[in-house]
């Protein structure tokens, strides 16, 4: 035997006992043993084994929002420059609402023309309300723009969500845009999978540095409103009873010296209520979408303290105009859990109440990670600014030295401590709440992946969910296999029929292909769907077109007289450069589907690529090594050839 004919022999075997070895985690059903190193399954796709279908909407009230918020600091940072005394706010109605109120009355047309300039049609002007006085400059940011804000965070979002589902480790997702929405589907997950899926995907990732107002005198009248007796603190008021609100005050004395600072705050705790599907939307209560537990319009789901906070505001503002946060003005809310141990252990909400202009957001920022703090020993996230994010970051806890800087992160208030000294450095950090430390970490390391992939540009809404089942279902995913089975039958009774003895090599040629891409496919974790097996079967055609296109020019050599060894040589050779044109031009319309098809077109794209190898593979050293088996078997006195 040659000595090269031996060595690819061993190849040959050898690579057929790793196929199998790679493919045996999907087709053994009892569990292999954990010395084996292949764990890697076929993933199906949401066409063949169903999953998850969800559709989200963006925020767009938040997104409009931000861009006034981002129009105040760059005024207020215009006007500090050229010494213009004037106030800066920006109004929750109408959304991305700004007002200007110029001190001095003779800079107050100079100082509309510049910001008519500067901001263009981003900016649309509108009515001033006559609380704002005579030097007022009234704006809101113009509908176009907003479209444009909408269009490009629904292009971000798409790709943000897509890195996410893929850092996660699942396979073939499906994210696409559908009018003002994104339709993500997930194939075949466990619920648990599901559950932390969705969490990562909803994360807004939005991270916000705002100053707590604290010792405002509108949180001192919602105290007294509230009330607070006995040691308990009981609320006295009859609304603030009902929704089992309490009121409480923190107290504290910077370590400069300075006076007292008081800060009034509300909690609440989560508590189970039967609500409308529409509030149920809204608080993001998962039992709204299982039909079975809606019931006349309602269903039984677990209330948010922060929620049932708010409510009893929007009634109490309702009832007297006085209890309105003002437009400059917002609630915060923190969530804080029971410590394992305790005999209450549900989780309840604190407020804040906050300045709404944003100081800082996570663009600033230019790294996370996940770390301990060295005094307490629990979880944090350590943020590292860049350079316009350190200046800032600095500036602002000089400014406010006494006062409390909350953190906010997706609307939570993450932390909020007192800041007794200017932080300089470009660092700072976010503690992790609860009281699980098993938890912690996981949401440290879930926080610090989200925050790498990026923010979502707006908080997304979800619109539904469901489970779904194969989209061919069961039926037509029998009548895939019966069809693919009777192709593979045919293709073998016709090769046999037609090449004798060479038609067997076709034969196990075209089972090692199919048996070399699938395994190829779980090597890479690609998701097997139906146009993937439609690339296969595709592929399958093509290794018997490279065999016949061989076979036949072998039986040319033959019928001109040459030897069997001279018409294999020749046949190979000539037969080659065919095979790789074909081939090539498939591999080049499959790079251009995988470029830029998505969904199922690049589930097809891929699979055909890895066909296009396969199949060269095949043709030009699986067939040929069996060809020299034949004329070394006969050393060399083979002199007919059954073909």
């Amino acid at each position: 035997m040659e000595r090269s004919l031996k060595w690819r022999t061993l190849a040959l075997i050898g690579s057929i006992v790793l196929c199998f070895c790679t493919l045996a985690p999907s087709f053994i059903p009892d569990e292999l043993p954990t010395w084996f190193p292949w764990k890697k399954k076929v993933n199906l796709g949401l066409d063949l084994q169903g999953g998850l279908h969800i559709v989200y909407s963006i925020d767009l009230r938040r997104a409009v929002d931000d861009k006034a918020t981002e129009i105040k600091r760059d005024l207020e940072a215009r006007f500090s420059d050229e010494k213009l005394k004037a106030t800066v706010k920006t109004l929750e109605t109408p959304v991305g609402g700004v007002t200007v109120i110029v001190e001095d009355a003779t800079k107050l047309e100079p100082t509309r023309a510049a910001i008519t300039s500067d901001y263009g049609k981003d900016i649309v002007t509108r009515e001033c309300a006559a609380t704002d006085g005579p030097n007022a400059i009234c704006f809101r940011v113009s509908p176009e723009f907003a479209d444009n804000i909408k269009k490009s965070a629904l292009a971000n979002a798409i790709v943000t969500i897509r890195e996410r589902i893929e850092e996660k480790g699942i396979a073939e997702p499906t994210v696409v845009e559908k009018g003002d929405e994104i339709l993500v589907e997930l194939p075949g997950l466990n619920k648990e999978t599901i559950e932390e899926t969705r969490g990562i995907i909803a994360r807004t990732a939005k991270l916000e540095f705002k100053v707590v107002d604290d010792g405002s005198e509108f949180m001192r009248k919602v105290f007294a409103k509230v009330g607070s007796e006995g040691k308990e603190g009981n609320p006295t008021d009859l609304g603030a009873i009902k929704e089992q609100i309490r009121a409480e005050i923190d107290q504290w004395r910077p370590e400069d010296g300075g006076g007292m600072h008081t800060d009034y705050y509300l909690t609440a705790y989560d508590r189970r209520e039967v609500v409308t599907v529409e509030v149920a939307k809204e608080i993001d209560c998962p039992e709204r979408n299982d039909r079975k537990l809606v019931k006349d319009g309602k269903v039984d789901c677990k209330v948010p303290g922060k929620y049932a906070i708010a409510r009893y505001l929007a009634a109490l503002a309702a009832a007297d105009p006085a209890f309105k946060i003002p437009d400059d003005r917002q609630l915060g809310y923190e969530l804080n859990e029971a410590a394992p141990a305790a005999k209450d252990t549900r989780s309840f909400w604190r407020s804040y109440y906050l300045e709404r202009g944003v100081r800082l957001t996570g663009s600033a920022i230019s790294d996370a990670t996940g770390s301990y703090d060295p005094n307490t020993n629990r979880p944090i996230v350590l943020l590292d600014f860049n350079r316009y994010g350190s200046r800032v970051f600095g500036d602002l806890t000089a400014e406010i030295v006494g006062k409390k800087l909350a953190t906010i992160l997706d609307d939570k208030v993450k932390s909020a401590p007192i800041i007794n000294g200017a932080i300089r450095g470009g660092r700072a950090s976010i503690t992790m709440g609860g009281s699980d430390p098993t938890r912690q970490e996981a949401e440290r390391d879930e926080l610090v992946n989200v925050l790498k992939t990026g923010s979502l540009p707006a908080p997304l809404k979800e619109e539904s969910a469901s489970e779904i089942g194969p989209t061919l279902g069961m039926d037509a995913i029998k009548k895939t296999q019966l069809s693919f089975g009777l192709g593979v039958l045919l293709v073998f009774a016709i090769m046999l029929g037609i090449y004798k003895w060479s038609g067997l090599i076709a034969v196990f040629c075209v089972l090692y292909h199919v048996v070399l891409t699938v395994a190829v496919m779980v090597g890479f974790g690609a998701t097997l769907t139906l146009p993937g097996i439609a690339a296969v079967v595709l592929s399958v055609g093509m290794t018997v077109d490279g065999n016949i296109l061989i076979y036949e020019r072998i039986r040319d050599e033959l019928l001109l007289g040459k030897s069997v060894r001279g018409a294999i040589d020749v046949g190979f050779s000539r037969a080659f450069s065919a095979i790789l044109d074909g081939q090539l031009t498939t591999a080049a319309a499959g790079w251009v589907l995988l470029q830029y098809g998505s969904g199922p077109i690049k589930g097809f794209a891929v699979m055909l690529l890895v066909g296009v190898g396969t199949t060269l593979l095949v043709n030009t050293w699986v067939t040929r090594i069996f060809f020299d088996w034949v004329i070394t078997r006969k050393k060399g006195t083979v002199s007919t050839l059954s073909i």
